[in-house]
């Protein structure tokens, strides 16, 4: 099979998509704990008690073994705020960027233009030099997200095995001014209640930041813009 995509590594070892109709790469999946946990003892950005504190109070971690239907969306980095997320961007080099609403909305739309394919799943998989801990967590993410698609009325596609849905709410710029937020996605029912589908929605939902609200829905997948 002819693949319609490349791959390469983030910094973490997790990998990240390229294609012709897209001006940009993407993450595979929204960033991960694994990948965060990266940046903190990299960087000493936030300190332990910041951590734990979104472990306790806002999405438990979760270890690859452990995943399941009920808990899978603990593997990704969630109740953060943009300014946090930027921060994690600027250490992920790359060209690493939150994307705008209308690219993530252009990568969502590209992806879907191919169903699901095992094949999309093991090309990851055999990618040299993938983190063991990415490989063991993206093995075990696609079971249960091929399971939970039976959520998806128009059935799964390339951008379901990248979580872009089912996996979590993620935060992007609204527009290219960059200067205010939203987020788009379509968490499992599991995960949160709503009938959003981004493939039909038009617009994202905004997201305000004013005193540190978080939510624990929302996470972030990053892009590399080229230059």
């Amino acid at each position: 099979m002819d693949l319609p995509f490349t791959l390469s590594l983030d910094r973490t070892g997790f990998p990240i998509l390229e294609m012709p109709a897209l001006p940009f790469g993407v993450l595979w999946l929204p960033v991960t704990k694994i990948q965060f946990e990266h940046f903190l003892v990299d960087t000493g950005a936030f300190d332990n008690a910041w951590y734990q504190d979104k472990l306790n109070n806002w999405n438990p971690r979760i270890s690859a073994g452990n995943l399941g239907f009920t808990n899978y969306w603990q593997a990704f980095m969630t109740g953060i705020l943009p300014s946090e997320a930027i921060r994690y961007a600027e250490w992920a080099g790359q060209g690493a960027d939150l994307p705008t609403a209308q690219e993530w909305k252009q990568a969502l739309t590209t992806l879907a233009h191919w169903r699901a394919d095992s094949a999309f799943h093991e090309a990851v998989l055999q990618l040299p030099g993938l983190n063991e801990r990415a490989r063991l967590l993206i093995q075990r993410l696609d079971q249960v997200l091929r399971e939970e698609s039976t959520q998806l009325a128009e059935g799964s596609f390339l951008c379901d095995q990248m979580a872009m849905r089912l996996g979590v709410l993620e935060l992007m710029y609204e527009d290219a001014v960059h200067r205010s937020f939203c987020c788009w996605g379509q968490p499992s029912r599991r995960f949160v209640g709503g009938i959003s589908n981004p493939l039909r929605d038009a617009a994202p939902s905004r997201f305000t930041d004013r005193n540190g609200v978080r939510m624990k829905t929302v996470g972030f997948r990053l892009i590399m813009r080229r230059f």
